[in-house]
Order: C-alpha cells, then sequence, then structure tokens
C-alpha cells in the first residue's frame, strides 16, 4: 500500500480502459466527485482530448469550476482520432515529458490526482511511444482499469493487465461497468476475473439513470468508490460494506 501523500507528491491515480467509450469519464467523474465529498483535497484531469471536449468539461464541473478548464485539459485537438493523429493533423507536437510535468505541477496541494487516459491503455497519446501505459509509470500512479461487464471482459481486462509494468499492477484495480442489456457472462465475470488478478480487485460499478449521472453518482457508488480507494491504498482506511 502507498504510504499517505503529502502536499509535494500527490497519489496519482491513472484511470485506463481496455477501449474507447467503456465508462472511463463516468467513473472518473464519479469518483472525483466522491473524493470531494469525503473531504479529500483532489484534482481530476483529462490532459489529451480529441473531438468534442465533453469529457473535459464533465471534470470542469464535477469540480464546481474551481479548476479551470484549461487546466484540467491543456491539449485539445478538433479530429476525434487518437491524440496523436488528431495532434499530427493539425501538424503539433505534444511533448511526452510536457505532459507529465503539468500533470504534477497543477495536482501540488493536493492529497489525489485522478487523471483520465483517452481511449485504451495502449492507444497512441503521444511522439515517441507514449502511451498510457508509459505515463502510468512516469508519474508513478496507481490504475484503475475500466472496462464495460460483458462476454468477452475477462480476456480483454488480461490483456491490458499484462501491459502494466510489474510496479503499477502492484495496486491496480478494475472497475466493471454495468451494462443496460446484460448477458449471461455477467453471471460469472466478476469472480473469474478475480481468479487472475485477485477478488478484491475487481470491483461492480451500477449502471447510472439521467438522474444519477447528473449528480455524478450520489450517495449510490458510495461503497465502490470506497472500495476502490482501499485498494489504491488512498491515505486512509474507509468503512466498507460486506462483500
Amino acid at each position: 500500500m502507498k504510504s499517505k501523500s503529502n502536499e509535494d507528491h500527490p497519489t496519482h491515480i491513472f484511470v485506463t480502459g481496455t477501449d474507447t467509450d467503456v465508462g472511463k469519464t463516468v467513473f472518473t467523474a464519479c469518483f472525483v466527485a466522491w473524493l470531494r465529498a469525503q473531504g479529500v483535497p483532489s484534482i481530476g484531469f483529462k490532459p489529451l482530448a480529441s473531438g468534442p471536449r465533453t469529457d473535459a468539461e464533465t471534470l470542469f464541473d464535477v469540480q464546481a469550476g474551481e479548476v479551470p478548464l484549461d487546466v484540467i485539459n491543456p491539449w485539445h485537438f478538433s479530429e476525434p482520432l487518437a491524440p496523436l493523429l488528431a495532434a499530427r493533423m493539425e501538424g503539433r507536437r505534444v511533448a511526452f515529458e510536457v505532459v507529465v510535468e503539468h500533470l504534477k505541477v497543477a495536482s501540488r496541494g493536493m492529497q489525489v490526482a485522478v487523471t483520465e487516459g483517452a481511449g485504451g491503455l495502449l492507444s497512441p497519446m503521444l511522439e515517441g511511444g507514449g502511451d498510457a501505459a508509459v505515463m502510468i509509470d512516469a508519474l508513478d500512479a496507481s490504475p484503475v482499469i475500466v472496462a464495460v461487464d460483458r462476454l468477452g471482459v475477462v480476456g480483454q481486462v488480461r490483456l491490458v493487465w499484462s501491459a502494466l509494468s510489474r510496479r503499477a499492477r502492484e495496486t491496480a484495480q478494475v472497475v466493471l461497468m454495468e451494462t443496460q442489456q446484460p448477458d449471461a457472462s455477467v453471471a460469472g465475470n466478476r469472480a473469474l476475473l478475480g481468479e487472475y488478478v485477485g477478488p478484491e480487485r475487481v470491483h461492480a460499478f451500477p449502471r447510472l439513470g439521467a438522474r444519477e449521472l447528473k449528480a455524478y453518482g450520489g450517495m449510490g457508488i458510495g461503497p465502490v468508490c470506497a472500495a476502490v480507494a482501499q485498494g489504491l491504498g488512498i491515505g486512509r482506511t474507509w468503512t466498507l460494506p460486506p462483500r
């Protein structure tokens, strides 16, 4: 478990996924909202975004406008492509080191910094091979792997897990997002995945209705956020319900 962070060295959490559109922003926004509700000094980032800026705007809203949008999302590209390709289309080059430094500097004074990646773990983000797996290690971050709970998810998560460094796997957590139309695999996905990564690392995130999404989950997501926080080793012991 990581030691308690301080104002110079916050705990960095990196939210990645098995693919794009698996629920990373929903989880990130709800987790940041929950941390803030617990009184934990925290900040949320979406450093690289392509296409609509909706994800970054969601994080802006969940932080009550206290963090400027251009701090949350300093690099935005017009085309809805992998950030590396979108940047190239605009003739821009974003240095990996500059992104990492921004996240470190902007999170000073916080206990927890939560960064949402773009696409899946190995989606091309920056020149020189910069992807989420590399950034997780550069930030000494703990990863949260978000995936949709459906047929195939066990293999998909295992592939992402295998691409993480040994250090990153030590505190990695998995969040399975409930789908609107669950298939037969849902009954066993969580337990089966737990056999490979540890049952205490796999968390079920409930599907949120429109009203709950607007409230960033409300009280209903408290237990799963507390379980994820405890698994990540964030600076205190949360009271968890029986599993």
